[in-house]
């Protein structure tokens, strides 16, 4: 290093980088990556997820298609909350909705799986009946599928019969 030459503090550097590329415009739109939840509640956080701001257009991942449907409906609601919840001047001019089914697969792994329900024993008279019935189907898989449905239903905690 040449002995005259000059030291910068690197938050000066810092500051006149975001200065010249203009970045602290752009932050104040990111703040929505944070508060997204917040802003738009715990069920749509829970099917749709921000992903990526180009320009002023924030484009949202959707869990599925019945999903994006709805959100491109409250779309102009969507826009106004997220623009009121950001904290500079900067403001999202429209929302783009993409489908992205790892979203739903995400969510399932997320959920606590059901607690499994108390069961009850099934009245033989019951299942014969319900045999008798099955035996029109021709098709002996559908019948076996039938009858297996129907036990797991019936075994389900129910009232006991008096």
């Amino acid at each position: 290093m040449a002995g005259n030459a000059k030291m910068t503090r690197i938050d000066t550097l810092l500051a006149d980088l975001f200065r010249k590329k203009q970045w602290e415009k752009r932050l104040g739109l990111h703040a929505i990556f944070q508060s997204w939840p917040k802003v738009v509640g715990g069920e749509i956080a829970g099917r749709a997820v921000p992903q990526v701001i180009r320009g002023t257009v924030l484009w949202v991942a959707v869990s599925d298609s019945v999903w994006m449907q709805q959100l491109h409906l409250q779309k102009p609601l969507l826009l106004a909350r997220i623009n009121d919840s950001l904290p500079g001047p900067e403001r999202i001019s429209d929302i783009r909705f993409q489908l992205e089914a790892s979203l739903e697969e995400r969510k399932a792994e997320a959920e606590p799986a059901p607690e499994p329900s108390a069961t009850r024993a099934i009245d033989p008279e019951e299942k014969k009946r319900f045999e008798s019935l099955l035996a029109s189907i021709p098709d002996p898989e559908n019948r076996q599928r039938l009858l297996s449905l129907w036990v797991k239903t019936h075994r389900r905690l129910l009232p006991e019969k008096e």
